[in-house]
Parts: structure tokens; C-alpha cells; sequence
């Protein structure tokens, strides 16, 4: 019910930006996978920082939003669903239905010409039927990284191979191709590997740091506007750093100079490996990984200065709290892609006062935006 009303409230908001653009997407009102592409970027802009100001309201004052450098062909993955014949992305308000989508104006121009690509060559397999749960392909996963140019696709499969008489075109047309096996019944493109052809992964840069991204790991959707995050973070780290929820430990390693130490802790043991070859890809000495679930973690191990959140849209994990009073940081810097659960997490960090707060447009085209909060502990 609450996300009913959240959703009303959004296209109430939306409704007075409405018919200002001409959509760049033939599938646009069919695709679930956009909402404003019919309203000008610069009042999506306006439009998000009212729906931010809008939770925050008498906690804080949303400042306008910065923008994406690129309001199209941005976007670093597309997971696309193959059921009942066609290839694409759920219909808007409905998960029974798939729209059967050729191109994609959000992907980037390499991303769109490997999809052309894999539409093609993944024409003689039987897709996957997920109400019924019968068939062979769920997902044809495409990862880009914007800075290096490097691809992977990945096919989500339920079988343990492809047909024998099935084979890519050769050259590769990606950097990375990967086979994931998914045989149940859950409705996920994350699965374990079992098979691989090319780079076992693609890299991505940010600046002077390096970037293994394999194909379960978590890595920002939005290369540039991540990238300006990312040097915001850096100027406001100090000491002995715990980077919580790593991933594959892109904000802690890229800021690694700038602190004495940087301790990343993740849950997904193919991040953590991720995470480790990339401190050890950058030449870091002074950065450790464990692997754990960030709600586990012994406040009494050790002290930080700095702690970095980026948690996945759920928040943070209740028992973080008093895990945070215990560790006492001078200073918590949060990255979060969901305002409710950060305002309820904020609310809760009572000995910490709110010294920045900054919005990014992570998301253009999409209701969707990334804030970035910097805490620092009451005097």
C-alpha cells in the first residue's frame, strides 16, 4: 500500500512537467525501465529535487540537483528478461508482460551494438517461461565500463551449457562473455559463473585507480557522475578509513591515498576478490578486505576516523547503529540511491549532525537520484 501511494504521489508531482520533451525511446509508456523521458532534463532536474525536498521536508533544504553530463547513454548495465518470445524489459505496472525491445537510447553506443548482436545470436534459444518456469535463457546480462570502453555479456541460463551446435561470432564481440547458471525458481540475473570466454572480467578507471568488474559485482550505473562523487568523498576522508558495504571496493580504494588505512568489508565473496585484486591492481599496501556481513562486524576490532556507507536501498542494517555509537567515528559519510531509508538512518544517528548534503541525478530519465551526506560526530 505504501508504495502505491508513493507512486501516486510521484506522477501527481510529474504531471505539470509532462509533454515538455519528445521521448528518445519508441518503447517509452510500454517500458517499465523509464518514467520522464517526456519531460526536459533540465525540469527533471527541477522535478527530482521537489520529490527529494519533499521527503526531507523540515530536516534539511535540497539544493538543486547536479545534473548527468550524459541525460542518455549513460547507463554501465542492462539486465534484459528473454520470456514468452521476446527479449527486453518488463512492461510499466506489470510483471506478466515483456516488451520486446531492439535498442535502448540509455545504454552506451557500444552496449547498444552488443545488443543488437546478442538479440541476433540468441535467437534459436528457448527462453524462459518465469511464471510457469519452464525453459533454458532468463537473462542476457551487458556490462560496460564507460572509461576503458571494455564489454561483457553474460547469459543466465538454467542448464549447465550451451547447445552444442550454439557458438558466438568470432571475433568475440565483447570484451568478456560469461555463462550463469540459474536452475531455480527465484527470479534473479545474479548467479554463479560456469562458464567463461575472454577476460574473466572488464575494467573500469576512475582517474588514476583501476577497476576489475566481474560479472556479479556491484558497480555504479553512472561512470561520470559516480566519478564526481567519488572526488567529493576523497576530500573528506581521513585517518584510518572503514569503507562498509565495498562491493569491490571502488570508493575506498580510489581515496586509499588519502588515508592512513582503508578496511573494506563485504558480503559477496566475488566482490571481496574483486575488491583484493584491485587494491592489489592499484599498488595499495594499506588496504585489507573482509569478507562479512557489514551487521556483524566487532566495533571493539578497531577504531576508524572515517567510516563510508554505501548500502543497497534496504539501508543500513538496524544493529549498524549501535554498532556505529560503539566505533564512534569523527566522521560517517553515506552515499545512498534511496532517500526514505536514508532519512529513517539518518534519524537514527542522533550523535551526528549533518554537515553536507548533495543530490545527483545517478538517473536520468528515471525517478531515481544518489545523494551523498557527510555526518560528523557532535561535539
Amino acid at each position: 500500500m505504501r508504495k502505491k501511494k508513493k507512486n501516486a504521489a510521484l506522477l501527481t508531482m510529474a504531471e505539470k512537467f509532462r509533454n515538455s520533451a519528445i521521448p528518445e525511446c519508441p518503447y517509452f509508456g510500454r517500458c517499465g525501465g523509464c518514467l520522464f523521458q517526456d519531460i526536459a532534463y533540465e525540469q527533471q532536474l527541477l522535478l527530482k529535487q521537489e520529490l527529494m525536498q519533499s521527503v526531507f521536508d523540515g530536516i534539511l533544504t535540497v539544493d538543486p540537483v547536479t545534473p548527468s553530463p550524459l541525460p542518455y547513454g549513460y547507463r554501465n548495465r542492462m539486465d534484459y528478461v528473454t520470456s514468452f518470445g521476446k527479449k527486453g524489459l518488463r512492461e510499466q505496472g506489470s510483471f506478466k508482460f515483456v516488451v520486446d525491445i531492439e535498442d535502448c537510447p540509455l545504454l552506451q553506443p557500444r552496449s547498444r551494438e552488443l545488443w543488437k548482436s546478442m538479440r541476433l545470436a540468441t535467437a534459436p534459444l528457448e527462453d524462459y517461461n518465469y511464471i510457469s518456469h519452464n525453459g533454458f535463457l532468463r537473462y542476457i546480462v551487458l556490462r560496460q565500463a564507460y572509461f576503458t570502453g571494455e564489454t561483457m555479456a553474460s547469459f543466465v541460463i538454467t542448464g549447465e551449457s550451451l547447445p552444442d551446435d550454439f557458438s558466438l561470432s568470432s571475433p568475440l564481440p565483447c570484451t568478456s562473455f560469461n555463462l550463469l547458471q540459474n536452475s531455480s525458481i527465484t527470479d534473479s540475473s545474479y548467479a554463479p559463473v560456469i562458464k567463461n570466454i575472454g577476460s574473466q572480467a572488464i575494467t573500469e578507471k576512475f582517474d588514476d585507480s583501476f577497476f576489475t568488474i566481474q560479472p556479479n559485482s556491484f558497480f555504479q550505473s553512472n561512470s561520470p557522475v559516480a566519478l564526481e562523487v567519488y572526488r567529493i568523498i576523497r576530500e573528506h576522508v581521513r585517518g584510518d578509513t572503514l569503507d562498509l558495504y565495498c562491493g569491490v571496493g571502488s570508493i575506498g580504494i580510489y581515496c586509499a591515498n588519502k588515508c592512513d588505512s582503508v578496511t573494506g568489508v563485504e558480503i559477496n565473496p566475488e566482490a571481496c576478490e574483486s575488491a583484493r585484486d584491485n587494491a592489489a591492481m592499484n599498488k595499495l599496501d594499506n588496504v585489507s578486505i573482509i569478507c562479512a556481513d557489514a551487521a556483524d562486524l566487532d566495533p571493539a576490532a578497531k577504531k576508524f576516523e572515517t567510516v563510508i556507507l554505501d548500502p543497497p536501498r534496504s539501508g543500513l542494517h538496524p544493529k549498524l547503529y549501535k554498532i556505529l555509537e560503539s566505533l564512534s567515528p569523527a566522521r560517517i559519510i553515506y552515499m545512498s540511491c534511496n532517500p526514505a531509508t536514508f532519512k529513517t538512518d539518518l534519524e537514527a544517528l542522533t550523535n551526528y549532525s549533518l554537515d553536507y548534503f548533495k543530490v545527483f541525478d545517478m538517473f536520468p530519465q528515471t525517478p531515481h537520484c544518489e545523494s551523498l551526506a557527510i555526518l560528523d560526530r557532535k561535539k
